[in-house]
Parts: structure tokens; sequence; C-alpha cells
């Protein structure tokens, strides 16, 4: 396996342990996000200043804050990173600000739109960012009004802050979304196959043709007895189009990063299933082949953020399900 992913693979799993130690409470997934994005950074995961940074946080945020949710060892993480944690924070809020003009619920999507924007070092440009995100949001809800809710906005943003028009991006979107489902015929959910073609219409050339690379690479894994996940981890494929290497070593490279990641200790057994395991290493793999603060690592950290916090989301619900159940069982 090459040397830096493996470098890489051990940081995060060591990092996820170090924060699982540390923020017990935490999400399972918001802790392996926190190790990754320190994995990522090359760092190992610093407690103390991790520590500091959620103290900075609970000052300025209320608990009910969507700054303090299944988001908050995301921000805690990227602020941590940061030699100077509440100016990052001050940015974020500033951003986030913006973006709320004119809403009345805020939630955990909007949060990390924010954190893409001042990561790509546009906070001065929020406002014509958010106008264009909302004016994306409304044509991709024109489209697909089932499938176009919060989730979509930070991939939104990513479009908004490309150089592509609307009309454009909107076009390759829909070529994409019925290539992929009507001809290539990847039984993927919905939502996950219109994220695709968000990420796919954040460069030019022919669509088809990126789709087709998606689909080879979907079939190598299938071929390698490890099928990629055609749901939250489902985009991430997206991400992974560009690398220059036969999609049947890159799926191999992954599904051995995977492997390497079930043996650690939260990232196998009832922790992580293999498809969002695969995920992970997706991301580890596609930053080997990826330079630092390209658009390509932003998507890659964008996309997988995104499709992870989901996934939190998705288990908070579940364990709300769960307390609910008790509840009423308890009563009868």
């Amino acid at each position: 396996m090459n040397p830096e992913l493996t470098r890489k693979l051990e940081l995060l799993a060591s990092n996820k342990i170090a924060i699982d130690k540390a923020f017990f409470l935490e999400m399972g997934i918001s802790q392996v996000i926190g190790g990754l994005l320190f994995a990522s950074a090359g760092k190992e995961v610093d407690i103390e200043r991790l520590k500091e940074s959620k103290k900075i946080l609970s000052k300025r945020k209320g608990i009910f804050s969507a700054f303090r949710d299944v988001a908050e060892l995301v921000i805690t993480s990227r602020m941590t990173l940061e030699a100077d944690p509440e100016q990052y924070l001050s940015d974020l809020e500033a951003v986030f600000d913006v973006l709320m003009k004119g809403k009345v619920m805020e939630d955990s999507y909007m949060v990390i739109t924010a954190m893409i924007i001042v990561d790509r070092g546009r906070k001065a440009d929020a406002e014509e960012i958010r106008d264009k995100t909302n004016e994306i949001m409304r044509r991709m809800s024109k489209e697909h009004p089932l499938l176009t809710s919060s989730e979509d906005l930070a991939l939104a943003s990513l479009l908004a802050m490309s150089e592509r028009d609307i009309d454009t991006i909107i076009e390759e979107m829909e070529e994409c979304y019925k290539y992929i489902k009507k001809e290539l015929k990847i039984k993927a959910d919905s939502n996950s196959v219109q994220a695709l073609s968000e990420i796919l219409a954040l460069t030019g050339g022919s669509m088809k043709a990126k789709c087709d690379k998606v689909a080879e690479l979907f079939n190598a894994f299938k071929e390698q007895g490890s099928k990629f996940g055609t749901y939250l981890e489902f985009p991430a494929l997206g991400t992974l189009i560009n690398i220059d290497v036969p999609a049947e070593d890159l799926a191999g490279e992954i599904i051995e990063a995977a492997d390497f990641l079930k043996k650690n200790k939260g990232f196998g057994g009832l922790s992580m299933d293999k498809k969002t395991r695969l995920m992970f290493a997706a991301l580890l793999v596609g930053e080997v082949y990826t330079e630092e603060n390209t658009d390509e690592n932003v998507v890659n950290k964008a996309v997988i953020t995104n499709s992870a916090l989901a996934i939190a989301i998705a288990e908070e619900v579940a364990i709300m399900v769960v307390m609910m159940c008790v509840m009423t069982s308890n009563n009868n």
C-alpha cells in the first residue's frame, strides 16, 4: 500500500481513538470526521487544544444552536487546526449570519456550507455566493421538489463558487441524473444521484463521459466483491473520476485501505458498516492522488463531510426513535 496512504490511515485510526476517549458522548461518525480532518492535515489530534476550542464554542453558542448539534465536533476540529481558533469561529459566524438572511430555521448543513466558504477564502464574497446558491437551490427544487433539501446546500455553494453559469449547471445536472438512472441504470438512491450530479457539474467536459467513469469505478468495486454504497456514500465516487489510475486498481486500493481501517477500533463490527468504511477510505485514497488546496481536494472534503453529517443525523434520528419506543413501552 502507498506509504503516504498508510500514514494517513494510521493517523485516522489513532485520532479516532483519542477523540473517542476525550469525547465519548459524541456521535461515532462525528468522531471519525474529526479524526479525518486532523489526518488529512497530516497531524495527530491535540486533545487539549480541541477541548479549548470546545470551550470557546460553548461560550459563544447556546446549546440549541446549529453549531452545537451533530456538527459541533467537526467545527471544533477545524478551529483547532487554525492558528487562531477564535478568529476562525468569528469568520464562520459572520458567513453563517449572511447565509441565514431571510431564513428562520438554522441547521447543520448551513454551518457546513459556511465552513466551506470560509475554508476557500471566500468570506468577502458570502452575499454573492448566498444569492447564487439560493438560485441554484430554487432551480434544483423546480426540477426535483421531493429530492432537494438542505442536504444539497454545501454542494450547491460549491457550484455557486465556480465560474459556471446557472443554466449550464442545471442542464448538466439533469443530463447526469437521467443518464445514470435511465441509461446506465445504476440502482442508487435518487437523492444520492442528485448529489453526484452536483459534483460532476462542478467541472467542464462531457457529462456522459464523467458518468461513464463513475459507472466503471462502481462496477470495479462490485467485481472485486466490495459493492460501493448506493445511498449517502454514492456521491463520493464523483470525487475520484479525475484520478489517472485504472478503475480496477483504484477500487482495489480503496478496498485495501478499508480493510486496514476495519482492523482498528471503531471501524469494524457494529461500529461502522463496510459501505461507510469504503467511503472514508475513498477520501483518503483520493487525497493521496490530489494536491492539497486544489478544487478537487476541497470537493473531496466537502462531499465526505456532508455525507458523514447526513449519516450522523440519520443515526441521531434512529436513536431518538428507539428512545421514544422505550419510553412508550415503559408507560404501557
